[in-house]
Formats: structure tokens, sequence, C-alpha cells
């Protein structure tokens, strides 16, 4: 498994989002105010541009198919306004598409990808 430094955890402001490119593709990374790290595909596919690290985070309440309600964080384009999933980078408004999503981890203050 390759690692690479993409940047300290001081240059992403909490509950915002930072764009790295590696190797040749863009990601979205962004920062919980509790400090979670999330990584998702920088592309939106409804607007076609790369432009989901400008979104904005947020949080809702959904309901899987056995009834249980749970609390997600999202990310919600800053174009169309669609939500995705952080975690699972699944659309909460259109089930039929998925992002990447991708491992990052804190090393000290250094945020750190994690890929193969």
């Amino acid at each position: 498994m390759n690692q690479q430094t993409i940047c300290t955890l001081d240059d992403i402001i909490p509950e915002t989002g930072v764009c790295a490119l590696i190797d040749g593709k863009q990601i979205a990374i962004f920062r919980t105010k509790e400090n979670d790290l999330f990584a998702l595909d920088n592309y939106d596919p409804f607007s076609q541009a790369n432009v989901l690290s400008r979104g904005l985070i947020g949080g809702t309440t959904i309901t899987d198919d056995t009834g249980t309600a749970k609390e997600v964080l999202y990310v919600a384009s800053p174009i169309y306004k669609q939500r995705f999933n952080l975690a699972t980078g699944q659309c909460l408004d259109d089930e039929s598409i998925v992002l990447n999503t991708y491992k990052f981890k804190l090393d000290g203050n250094n945020v750190v990808a994690n890929y193969e």
C-alpha cells in the first residue's frame, strides 16, 4: 500500500474540504468539526464538474431498509445541491449514483492518503 502526505490538518478548515491530485485523479478531502476525515471523488456527476471539495457539509437522518434511523454526514454539491454521504459516497437524492471513497489518516498533524 502506498502512502502520500497531502497537507496538514491545519490546512483544512473544520467543516470544509480541499482538493488533492493523487495519481492524476482529483480527490475531495473533508474535515469535520470533530477532526474526522472523509474523502470522495471531487467530480460531481450531475454538473459534470470537479467541484465537490467546495460543497457544504451537513447532516441528516436516513432510514435504512430495516426501518432503523441513523444520522449521516453529507456534502452538498455547490452547483445543484445533490447530497453525497461522506462515509459511503452514496447520493442521498439519487440512489443510482455512488462516488468512490478513499482512505485517509492522520499521522501526527499530517493528512496522509493510503492507496494502492
